[in-house]
């Protein structure tokens, strides 16, 4: 069995709350289908620093406890796009893009991702949940994926090519492990 070590799973966790802190306290929601946040760029960056399995974990736990922490039950087509977030930027480093990553990279990655997830699982869970038309969520999930994909784009991109990604590699993958 292969050794989690405890760097991967602190800095997950620290990754979790900032997703938190993003999506539940530095949000703008505007009505009950759309909301403007950034709390995507921390599990787009697990995926990105310690792979799709960790990212994608990192992005279910974080919607749940989100769910948990604001008193409503758990969409299953927005867990999915959470779990999305963190399991296709992880994938495409590696399988897509064979570890060479640059800002071109990280938009296709983000805006894959928006694709599927925003304007495809999560547009249809909303549609499910709150029984909004198709057509009214499409037209302003659109609008809100194209401004988001440039803000985490842009933030990604930053943080994926400061010192940070070579400290993390550093720590998390060569230290001490847990069995």
């Amino acid at each position: 069995m292969k050794k989690l070590k405890v760097q991967t799973v602190v800095f997950a966790g620290v990754l979790v709350a900032m997703n938190l802190v993003l999506a539940r306290v530095l949000a703008i929601n505007i009505g009950s289908t759309l909301r403007i946040t950034v709390s995507a760029t921390p599990i787009y960056l697990a995926s990105l620093w310690l792979g799709p399995l960790v990212g994608g974990i990192c992005g279910g736990v974080s919607d749940l406890l989100g769910c948990l922490i604001q008193g409503y039950a758990p969409n299953p087509f927005i867990l999915v796009t959470s779990v999305l977030a963190g399991v296709i930027p992880g994938v495409m480093k590696k399988y897509v893009f064979h570890d060479k990553v640059n800002t071109w990279k990280i938009a296709v990655m983000i805006v894959l991702h928006g694709l599927v997830g925003s304007l495809g699982f999560t547009t249809a869970g909303l549609h499910i949940y709150y029984g909004t038309p198709w057509s009214v969520l499409y037209a302003t999930r659109t609008i809100q994926t194209a401004a988001l994909t440039v803000a985490n784009t842009i933030l990604v991109s930053i943080l994926y090519h400061s010192v940070l990604t070579r400290y993390i590699t550093q720590s998390v993958f060569e230290k001490n492990t847990v069995r």
